[in-house]
C-alpha cells in the first residue's frame, strides 16, 4: 500500500457546502470502514481540508477521490497529493501503515 497526504481547497465558501455535509461524512466513513483513510479534518479556517489515505497506487486513489461529494460537485479540488513513506509512527498505527488493517 502507498500512503498519501492530501490537501483539499474549497472553491466556494464553506457555508455553500452545508447541503453536501451528510454525504461528505458518509463518504469519509466508508473510507475509514474500508481501511483507506487514517484521518481527516477541516483546515482552520475551513477553506479546505486534510486527509491521510492509502491505496494500492495513485490510480486507485484517484478513483476513490473522484466520488468525494465536494469534488464530484466541483466545489473542492485536491491541490496537493503527496505520497510518503511512514518512517516512524505511534505503535498503535502499526497495522494501518503495514497494510494489515484492510
Amino acid at each position: 500500500m502507498k500512503h498519501y497526504l492530501l490537501e483539499g481547497k474549497h472553491l466556494v465558501p464553506f457555508a455553500e457546502l452545508q447541503n453536501l455535509l451528510p454525504e461528505h461524512h458518509a463518504y469519509l466513513q466508508a473510507g475509514y470502514d474500508s481501511g483507506h483513510f487514517l484521518f481527516s479534518g477541516p483546515q482552520a479556517p475551513p477553506d479546505g481540508g486534510i486527509l491521510v489515505a492509502r491505496a494500492k497506487n495513485r490510480e486507485e486513489l484517484d478513483a476513490l477521490l473522484a466520488s468525494e461529494p465536494f469534488v464530484r460537485e466541483g466545489k473542492m479540488v485536491f491541490t496537493r497529493v503527496t505520497e510518503f513513506d511512514a518512517a516512524q509512527f505511534q505503535p498503535s498505527l502499526s497495522s494501518w501503515f503495514s497494510g494489515l488493517a484492510e
